[in-house]
């Protein structure tokens, strides 16, 4: 009878606690073209800075601190190397000019991890005779303190058709 009891008492203690207990908050509904356009406006705001040529701007503002980049090869990890790398690279072509654009934006149902794809242009003498190359991107994006932060960008040059053989 005491085994009957102690069940009994346990399993009006569990329905009590079970009655008492406050439901789980529903996570927040994620406005998912919100935040592709927000990371759109984010990417926009970096290439402004990268045709000022303001490195400092990018790896402080656009990048966290362990971004990493990597570029036909060319791998950098976190800030210092990137950093390193765009104000060497703005150092050498100074006259370059730099576009770029978004093909699509992709945001996790959680809203805080996205992927851009998109195209770029760069003419290393801007104005001057020399050809623009152009490339295709990927940048993930993940949601830093409410801010959209790229944590991995790459990015590869398009080969030029070859020549026909004469």
């Amino acid at each position: 009878m005491r085994g009957k009891t102690m069940i009994l008492v346990a399993a009006a203690c569990a329905a009590f606690a079970a009655g008492c207990a406050k439901p789980a908050p529903e996570a927040p509904v994620v406005d998912l073209a919100a935040e592709a356009q927000a990371v759109r406006d984010r990417s926009a705001a970096w290439m402004q800075m990268a045709q000022a040529k303001d490195g400092a701007g990018i790896v402080n503002g656009v990048y966290t601190p362990e971004a990493v980049t990597l570029y036909d090869g060319k791998i950098l990890k976190g800030s210092a190397a990137i950093q390193a790398d765009l104000d060497a690279g703005n150092a050498a072509t100074p006259n370059s000019s730099i576009t770029w654009s978004t093909n699509d934006v992709k945001v996790a149902a959680s809203g805080d991890l996205a992927y851009e794809l998109g195209a770029f242009t760069f003419d290393a003498d801007g104005a001057g005779d020399g050809a623009a190359t152009s490339g295709e991107f990927v940048t993930v994006w993940t949601k830093v303190d409410g801010t959209w932060r790229a944590v991995v960008d790459a990015g590869t040059m398009m080969k030029a058709a070859a020549a026909p053989a004469q």
